[in-house]
Formats: C-alpha cells, sequence, structure tokens
C-alpha cells in the first residue's frame, strides 16, 4: 500500500507541474520502482490519473456541504484546502484551465456538476441573508459570483504573488469583504 501511496503523491506533483504529458517511467524513477509494480497498482497512466483527479475532486467539493450554510465557513474551508499545499494548488489551477479531455464526460461533468451546485448553495446563502436582514438586497447571482471570484483571485495571488497567509491576511480581507457587501454581525 505505501508504494501505492507514494506512486499517487508523484503522479499529483507531476500532473502539477506537466498536465497529462508526464510519463509512467518518470513515476517509477521517483518511486524507485519498476514498472511492472506500477503495473500492480495501476492498469495504465489514464487509470491513475483518473483516481488521483476523481478523488481531488471529491476532497475539494466535500468542503462545502449542504450543512455548510455560512459565507464565512465556506470562504475560509477554501482558502483552508489549500493552506500550505503549493502542488494542490497548481494542480486544481492546471486542471480547471486545461482540463484532461479524456476525462470530458466523466470526472469534468462531475466537477462542473458539483461546481454549479456549490454556486447554487452560495445564491441561497445569499437570498437567506437578504431574507434576515443581514445584508442589503442585492443581486443574488452577482453576488454569489463576485464572493467565488475574490476566493479565487486570492488563490491566484498566492500563485502569482507569491503570497503567504502567514499573518493572518485572509481575516482581514474577510472583515473588509462582510464590510463591503454591507453585512451585519450575526
Amino acid at each position: 500500500m505505501e508504494t501505492k501511496k507514494k506512486i499517487i503523491e508523484i503522479a499529483v506533483s507531476l500532473y502539477a507541474e506537466k498536465g497529462t504529458s508526464f510519463s509512467i517511467s518518470e513515476i517509477t524513477n521517483d518511486v524507485g520502482i519498476q514498472k511492472a509494480s506500477f503495473y500492480a497498482h495501476f492498469s495504465s497512466k489514464e487509470n491513475l490519473l483518473y483516481e488521483i483527479i476523481d478523488k481531488e475532486i471529491d476532497n475539494y467539493f466535500f468542503e462545502v456541504k449542504e450543512d455548510n450554510r455560512e459565507l464565512k465557513k465556506i470562504f475560509f474551508a477554501i482558502l483552508n484546502y489549500y493552506e500550505g499545499s503549493e502542488t494542490k494548488l497548481y494542480f486544481w489551477k492546471r486542471l480547471l484551465l486545461f482540463p484532461p479531455q479524456m476525462f470530458k464526460f466523466t470526472l469534468i461533468k462531475k466537477m462542473d456538476e458539483l461546481s454549479i451546485k456549490r454556486l447554487e448553495i452560495i445564491r441561497e446563502i445569499f437570498k437567506k441573508y437578504i431574507d434576515d436582514g443581514i445584508i442589503p438586497s442585492q443581486n443574488i447571482n452577482n453576488s454569489a459570483i463576485a464572493f467565488l471570484a475574490l476566493i479565487h483571485g486570492l488563490l491566484s495571488s498566492k500563485i502569482i504573488y507569491n503570497f503567504n497567509n502567514e499573518n493572518n491576511e485572509y481575516n482581514y480581507i474577510w472583515e473588509d469583504y462582510w464590510r463591503g457587501i454591507g453585512g451585519k454581525n450575526k
């Protein structure tokens, strides 16, 4: 089982760096195994890619569940998912920008469906906040998209500006955002 775990770790790193253009030989060399050992765990490179991408999709979208109905919790859950893992951040940027076409009707479709579901949850939260008087009336769709754009912008800033959350800037950013949309303390 340790070998399979190492194969997966190396494959995640290689995918983050190169997309699908890495080879099985690169994996086996980095892990220090023969190709036969690779094939004992995975029938093909595509099988390995499917498994790692599917697992990451499940891990990532687990952060926003039906019972998580607060914008602040969602904001920090998504940002914290990436904290301390540059590889995970690059993995997802590559997956979103250059999705493997071989998984267009399976994993990419699953990711799209979960993204739409997440957006709908966030819209529902905005509607509830407006109905409860927590925030002033505003365009729910635009507000939900802007909320996600803020999060994804912060994640891109980690790559572009080598931004780290060392001094807990996310808390300050959240407070500025919350005041900006007219949020009241709950």
